[in-house]
C-alpha cells in the first residue's frame, strides 16, 4: 500500500484514517462510559435537590401560613374586643336604653318542648330567655337594652367573614344568636329543656364564672362541641361588666374548627403543595384544631359521638396517641422547633412543617407524605434515560457526520499542502526563463515556506526596500494629520472655556450687583418695617400708657389697683412687643435648634399672629448639619415666601413640608391662592427682587428653587439646598 506506486497525497489520506480510527474508538467508549456515570449522578443530585427544595419550600409555605392565619385570630380578637367593649357599654347605659328598645313591645312566646322563652323566628338574631319560668320587668329592662346591640351583632359577623356566627351570653339567662346559617338558627329553636342544659354552663361562659383568674380581655377558650352544628367550635369570648364591676356576661365570635383545617389546607394546597391535611397546637402540646379523618393515622383514641353540647371540651393532647413517634410533635421536644419534622408511621416517612402564631401562641403543623413531594424524581429519572438515549444515539450520527467532514478536510488539507509545491515547481520554470515580476506568495512558516522565502531573498529584498520608503511617507503624513487634528481640538476647548468662563463671571458679576441692591433694598424694607411695628405696636402701648398716667395725675385720686394692674397690661405688652421685634430682628431660635425646629416656631408664631391656617409637616428623620449661612437663608426663604402667601394669594391656608434625602433638604410651600404665570413674573425686570432675588440666593449656596402656579390654581414652590455645603463663611467666622 505505501509503495512507490502511489502518490503522496494518498499515502497522506490512508495514514490520516488510520489514526482517526484509532481516536475515534476509545473515544466511543469514553464517551458511552461517561454518559451512564453522568446519569447515575444527575438522578442522585436531582432527587437531594427536590427533596431539599420541598422542605424549604413547605418552611416557607407554612411560615406564610402561619402568618396570615396569626393576622386573622388578632383580627378576630380584635373584633371580639370591641364587641365585648360595646356589650359593657350598653350594661353602663341600661337605665336609658332600657327606655327607649329599638324594636318596640318585646314578642317572645314559651316553647312547650324546652320551656324557654323564643323572640320569633323570621327575626334575623336569634333571642332566647331560659333563667326562669317567667320574663319579670329587671329581664325586660336588660332585653329592651340589649336590642340596641343587636345590630352590633349582625356588623361584627360581617365585618370578620371567617366568622360562623356571633352571640352573646348573660348571667341572668337571656341569649342572642345571629348567624347566616339556617340549619343553624333553626336549630336554635331546638335546644335541650333547659333544665338539662343551662348554656351559662357552656365553655364561652364558664372561661369567666369558673375560673380562678378574672379575666378582663379576650380569651380563646378551648375547643368545645356546639350545640347548633355538627362539628366542634372555636370561640374568641369577652367578658362583660357593669359600672360596680359585677360579671354580667361575655360575647363571642364562633368559629367552627372544620373551617380552620380545612382553609389551612387549601391555602397551602393553593400556594403549589401537596399537603395531606394541617393542624393547630398550643405551647403545651394541646390541639387547637385537628381534622377528624386523620385521628387514626395520629394514633388518637377520639370519639366526638358522646359529646352532647357546649360544655363538653375538646381536651386532647398529641403526647396522649399510641404512636411514640407522634408524641414527639410537642413545642416541649427539642426537634419541634426545627420548621420541618421528619416522621415515620406505619413504614411511610411523613413531613411536618412547624409555623408559629405570635399573638397566640399557637403553632401551626402542615403534614405530607414525602412520596407526594419527590414523585417528579421518578419520573426525572425515566425522562433522563430516555433523554440519555437520544443524546447517545445523536452522539453517535453526530460522530459519523465528523468524520465524514473529517476525511473531507483532510483531503482538502492534502490538496493545500500539495498546491505549494507545486507551485514551486512553476516558479523555478518562470525564473528559468529570467520572469522575476511573478513571486509565488504562500505565508507559510513550515520547510515549504522557508523553500519560497530561500528563493524569493534577493528579489524580496529590493521589493521590501521600496516598500518600506513609501510606507515610512505614509505613516508620516499620517502623524502630521493627527497632530494638526488634535492641535485644533484642543484650541476650541480652550475657546469654549474661556466662553464659557466670560459667561460665568459675567452671571455672577450680575448676581453679585443684583444681591448688593436686595441688600439695600431689603435694609431700608426691614428699617421701614422696624418703624412701622413701633409705631403700630410698641409706640401706641406706651402712648396709651403715658395717656393713662396723665389722666389718673389730673384726676388727682392716686392710683388704685385696677390703674396699677392695667399700666402693668400695657408696659408687659410692649414689652412682648419689643421683644417679637428683636425675634424677627435675629432670631436665636437658628442658633439652638435645628432648621426644621427652626421652621415649626416660625409657623406656629405666624398662625398665632396673622389667625392663618399654615399646617406643618415635618418629615426630617435624622439630624441634618446645616451650614449657618444656608440655614440662614432656608429660614429668611420660607419666611417671605408665607408672607408673600399672605399678600398676595388670598388665602390664608397653606401647607409646609420638609424633608431630606441623602444629599439635600427640600422644603415644599403649597397654597392654594389665585396662584400666577411663572413665565411671566420670573421674565419681569424687578431689579433683583422678590422670587429672582430668592432663586439667586438658593443658587449662591448651590441649591435651587423650583415654581409651579397658574393663575387660579394655586402655587407650589420647592427650595432645594445640599446638605453637603460646608463652604466657611464670614457669617461663620465672625
Amino acid at each position: 500500500m505505501f509503495g512507490f506506486g502511489f502518490s503522496l497525497s494518498r499515502k497522506l489520506f490512508v495514514f490520516i484514517c488510520l489514526i482517526l480510527f484509532l481516536i475515534i474508538v476509545p473515544f466511543f467508549y469514553i464517551a458511552k462510559l461517561s454518559l451512564t456515570e453522568f446519569g447515575t449522578y444527575a438522578y442522585a443530585v436531582n432527587k437531594k435537590q427536590i427533596k431539599d427544595m420541598s422542605n424549604s419550600y413547605l418552611s416557607r409555605i407554612v411560615a406564610e401560613q402561619a402568618d396570615t392565619y396569626d393576622q386573622i385570630f388578632k383580627r378576630i380578637k380584635t373584633a371580639s374586643a370591641l364587641l365585648g367593649s360595646n356589650a359593657t357599654s350598653v350594661y353602663h347605659n341600661i337605665d336609658v336604653l332600657c327606655k327607649v328598645p329599638i324594636k318596640g313591645t318585646l314578642n317572645f312566646q314559651k316553647t312547650q318542648e324546652s320551656r324557654i322563652f323564643l323572640n320569633p323566628q323570621q327575626e334575623p338574631v336569634v333571642i332566647c330567655y331560659w333563667g326562669k319560668g317567667a320574663i319579670g320587668d329587671e329581664i325586660k329592662n336588660e332585653l329592651n337594652a340589649l336590642s340596641h346591640f343587636e345590630p352590633i351583632l349582625m356588623k361584627t359577623k360581617e365585618l370578620v367573614s371567617e366568622s360562623f356566627a356571633t352571640h352573646i351570653v348573660t348571667t341572668s339567662g337571656i341569649g342572642c344568636y345571629y348567624s347566616l346559617d339556617a340549619k343553624s338558627k333553626n336549630a336554635c329553636y331546638n335546644f335541650l329543656v333547659s333544665t338539662e342544659f343551662d348554656l351559662r354552663n357552656s365553655e364561652p361562659a364558664t372561661v369567666f364564672t369558673k375560673q380562678e383568674i378574672k379575666y378582663r380581655d379576650t380569651q380563646w377558650i378551648n375547643i368545645y362541641k356546639s350545640n347548633v352544628i355538627d362539628g366542634l367550635l372555636l370561640t374568641a369570648s369577652t367578658p362583660i361588666y357593669d359600672q360596680t364591676g359585677e360579671l354580667k356576661g361575655a360575647t363571642g365570635i364562633d368559629i367552627p374548627v372544620e373551617n380552620i383545617v380545612r382553609d389551612l389546607t387549601e391555602g397551602a394546597v393553593i400556594a403549589g403543595m401537596n399537603i395531606l391535611f394541617a393542624f393547630l397546637q398550643n405551647r403545651e402540646g394541646k390541639i387547637i384544631a385537628f381534622p377528624s379523618e386523620f385521628f387514626d393515622l395520629f394514633g388518637l383514641d377520639i370519639d366526638l359521638r358522646h359529646d352532647k353540647n357546649s360544655s363538653d371540651i375538646f381536651n386532647y393532647n398529641l403526647k396522649d396517641s399510641s404512636i411514640e413517634a407522634i408524641q414527639r410533635i410537642s413545642p416541649g421536644e427539642p426537634d419541634f422547633h426545627r420548621g420541618v419534622v421528619e416522621l415515620v408511621i406505619n413504614n411511610e416517612k411523613y413531613l411536618l412543617a412547624i409555623g408559629c402564631l405570635e399573638s397566640v401562641e399557637w403553632y401551626l403543623v402542615l403534614v405530607t407524605r414525602e412520596a407526594d413531594l419527590i414523585t417528579s424524581v421518578n419520573k426525572t429519572g425515566f425522562a433522563l434515560k430516555k433523554t440519555l438515549a437520544a443524546i447517545w444515539t445523536d452522539f453517535i450520527r453526530y460522530c459519523l457526520l465528523i468524520v465524514v467532514i473529517a476525511l473531507m478536510l483532510v483531503c482538502f488539507a492534502i490538496r493545500i499542502f500539495i498546491s505549494p509545491i507545486k507551485q514551486f515547481i512553476a516558479a523555478t520554470h518562470r525564473v528559468a526563463s529570467g520572469d522575476f515580476t511573478l513571486i509565488p506568495q504562500t505565508g507559510r512558516e513550515d520547510e515549504v515556506g522557508k523553500l519560497f522565502l530561500s528563493f524569493n531573498s534577493m528579489v524580496e529584498q529590493l521589493r521590501i526596500s521600496g516598500k518600506i520608503e513609501n510606507e515610512h511617507a505614509l505613516e508620516l503624513k499620517h502623524r502630521i494629520r493627527l497632530r494638526t487634528n488634535e492641535l485644533e481640538k484642543s484650541n476650541a476647548q480652550l475657546i469654549k472655556i474661556k466662553n464659557d468662563l466670560e459667561k460665568t463671571v459675567a452671571k455672577r458679576t450680575g448676581q453679585l450687583k443684583r444681591l448688593n441692591e436686595y441688600l439695600v433694598y431689603t435694609e431700608e424694607r426691614e428699617r421701614k418695617a422696624i418703624a412701622s411695628d413701633l409705631h403700630d405696636s410698641v409706640t401706641q402701648t406706651l402712648a396709651m400708657s403715658i395717656f393713662k398716667l396723665k389722666n389718673i395725675r389730673e384726676s388727682g385720686t392716686g392710683m388704685d389697683e385696677m390703674d396699677f394692674s392695667e399700666l402693668q397690661t400695657y408696659l408687659e405688652q410692649a414689652i412682648k412687643e419689643i421683644r417679637s421685634l428683636i425675634y424677627q430682628l435675629s432670631p436665636p431660635i437658628l442658633d439652638d435648634f435645628d432648621i426644621e425646629l427652626a421652621l415649626g416656631f416660625l409657623i406656629e408664631e405666624i398662625n398665632a399672629k396673622h389667625h392663618s391656617h399654615i399646617y406643618y409637616i415635618n418629615n426630617i428623620e435624622d439630624q441634618v448639619s446645616l451650614d449657618q449661612a444656608v440655614k440662614i437663608t432656608l429660614y429668611r426663604a420660607v419666611n417671605e415666601l408665607i408672607s408673600n402667601i399672605l399678600k398676595h394669594s388670598g388665602s390664608k391656608n397653606a401647607e409646609i413640608e420638609i424633608l431630606n434625602t441623602k444629599d439635600a433638604i427640600q422644603v415644599r410651600v403649597e397654597d392654594k391662592g389665585v396662584g400666577f404665570d411663572v413665565d411671566m413674573v420670573m421674565s419681569k425686570d424687578s431689579h433683583g427682587f422678590g422670587l429672582h432675588s430668592l432663586a439667586e440666593r438658593m443658587e449662591n449656596f448651590g441649591g435651587k428653587i423650583q415654581l409651579d402656579s397658574k393663575p387660579g390654581k394655586g402655587t407650589k414652590i420647592y427650595l432645594i439646598v445640599p446638605v453637603s455645603y460646608n463652604k466657611d463663611s464670614e457669617y461663620e467666622k465672625n
